[in-house]
């Protein structure tokens, strides 16, 4: 494992740290007048974001190389982010059968987006600097011809 995807996979602990706060936001806001699977599944799209975000910015500061290693990193931070949940419920003294009907998209949860985001966002934080280095290189050949 480089130096870099070490660095990335420690950068996963940001994000039970954003978990947290996007909790802390939903049961001040909206929680209080939506149902509980309503409530965790409109605070998805601000969690997913904010992987994004961060996956995005580790891959500014520390470029992952490869395909290989966001992927390596990607598969990293799933497991974490599975244990980490599956820490948490047996912490708080939550039934398995209640932790696992957080993942049952046909009830209308959405939560299962979140352990894929971290597993994606790697990969799409690399994709996308590779793309916007691609077109910023374009962009420089364009205006260096005229």
């Amino acid at each position: 494992m480089t130096s870099n995807e070490r660095r990335h996979v420690a950068g996963w602990l940001a994000l039970p740290a954003a978990a947290v706060l996007n909790g802390a936001v939903r049961d001040a806001t909206h929680g209080k007048v939506v149902s509980r699977t309503a409530s965790h599944s409109i605070a998805v799209a601000p969690l997913v974001a904010a992987i994004l975000g961060w996956s995005m910015l580790l891959q500014r500061r520390l470029p992952l190389a490869s395909g290989r290693s966001a992927a390596l990193v990607g598969s990293a931070w799933l497991v974490l982010t599975l244990g980490f949940e599956s820490a948490l419920g047996a912490a708080r003294r939550v039934p398995l059968d209640e932790v696992l009907a957080e993942y049952d998209v046909t009830g209308g949860n959405l939560w299962p987006l979140v352990p894929l985001a971290a597993a994606a966002a790697p990969e799409f934080a690399r994709r996308f600097q590779v793309g916007r280095g691609t077109a910023a290189r374009a962009a420089s050949a364009i205006t260096e011809g005229e």
